[in-house]
């Protein structure tokens, strides 16, 4: 059981370092100039893609469906923007909680009778991130592959001229053909700006699960040492717990500076992008099977990525209480000397994540989102009525 247990945290390890590999952030200080700035080259990717959406969404204001389709898709490429924006702002916290977190996991694991402890419901985590990976993939090839089924199926038909459709809904300022050279540069752009979308949502989301584990990690640790407390050993356990509880603070510190502004612009977005597919699907008098692929993966991909931060904050303060319960139950009672440090101990609030200081990352702000993507629907129906 431990072993599957070990192999399944190998396996998640190995998959958030090929992910961050991708883009350039795998422990990168000792990396080459070009690993460096990988994340720079897939910023790149997406400075046509947004031009030409913007015009989309300038040209369309008018039309609250087509305005409502660019929105979405110009939403979406913000949130990525952010996410780079905040892991290049934040690179030195990113590579300090490497350094911190991955050696401490990796000698906890081991230590004999502590493991099991540790690597409990690895599993979830694991598999949450690769549900995330596998909607972002869906929606996004959905998205690259409907222009050549477009093609394909004109093509069977016997259409002439053939209409070379590109990926997302743009309007470029500037003048580009239905095909030739430069419209195979704007193809090419979009599908690289498609790949940067699937790696670096796919990498971000996976490294803040990872993180939280191994918080969570630390968190079990002290409460294995402390449900093993007695007179003879008090003094030593209750100085370690008290540097690796420091320590545990100061990861959560860089967790929230680094994730905070990403959880908290992703609260906002995913409720206007989730929105403006339901809208969309609310006007559609025919729904082609790709559309409904596309659609579901899509809102499948926003709702994983707020429960995965939700949810994941959630396990982390369901930890601290626990430790809380367990210094509490300690063998401490009577010892004079230990219980002034026990009750300081005890009169720490359990730890929470908070997105900028103004949401707590848990379950309520999954529902939040929920209600909020409801509100913006029916917002938006008042004014198609009122048009």
């Amino acid at each position: 059981m431990i072993v599957d247990k070990r192999m399944e945290y190998m396996k998640f390890q190995i998959m958030v370092k090929r992910f961050l590999c991708i883009i350039g952030f795998w422990s990168s200080e000792n990396s080459n100039i070009f690993f460096k700035n990988l994340l720079f080259l897939h910023l790149s990717f997406f400075i046509m893609p947004i031009i030409g959406v913007i015009n989309f969404f300038k040209t369309h204001i008018s039309n609250i469906h087509l305005a409502t389709k660019g929105l979405s898709v110009l939403v979406g490429f913000s949130t990525v923007i952010v996410k780079v924006a905040c892991f290049v702002i934040n690179r030195k916290d990113i590579n300090d909680l490497y350094k911190i977190l991955d050696p401490y996991v990796d000698e906890l694991l081991n230590k004999s009778g502590i493991s099991d402890v540790i690597l409990k419901g690895i599993t979830n985590f694991r598999r949450l991130c690769k549900v995330a990976a596998g909607f972002v993939t869906v929606s996004c090839s959905s998205y690259a592959i409907a222009p050549i089924l477009s093609i394909i199926s004109q093509w069977r038909h016997e259409k002439r001229p053939i209409r070379y459709n590109l990926i997302y809904p743009t309007a470029y300022p500037w003048e580009h053909p239905a095909s030739g050279f430069l419209y195979n540069c704007h193809f090419l752009n979009e599908y690289l700006t498609t790949f940067s979308i699937i790696t670096v949502t796919a990498s971000i989301d996976s490294v803040f699960v990872y993180y939280v584990f191994q918080i969570i990690g630390m968190i079990r640790e002290i409460s294995h040492h402390m449900s093993r407390f007695d007179q003879g050993n008090a003094d030593a356990i209750i100085r370690q717990c008290c540097q690796q509880y420091e320590i545990l603070l100061e990861c959560r510190r860089k967790v929230e500076k680094i994730f905070g502004p990403i959880i908290l612009w992703s609260m906002g977005t995913n409720a206007i992008i989730l929105c403006a597919v339901i809208f969309q699907l609310s006007h559609a008098k025919t729904i082609p099977f790709t559309v409904i692929v596309i659609c579901a993966a899509y809102a499948g991909l926003k709702l994983t990525q707020i429960f995965i931060f939700a949810w994941a904050g959630l396990q982390l303060t369901i930890e601290s209480e626990n430790l809380i319960d367990t210094i509490y139950a300690a063998n401490w009672l009577g010892n004079k000397r230990t219980m002034t440090s026990i009750l300081m101990l005890l009169t720490q609030k359990p730890l929470v994540l908070t997105a900028c200081s103004l949401s707590t990352v848990s379950i309520d702000m999954f529902v939040s989102v929920i209600n909020t993507t409801i509100s913006y629907y029916l917002l938006l129906k008042t004014f198609e009525a009122d048009t």
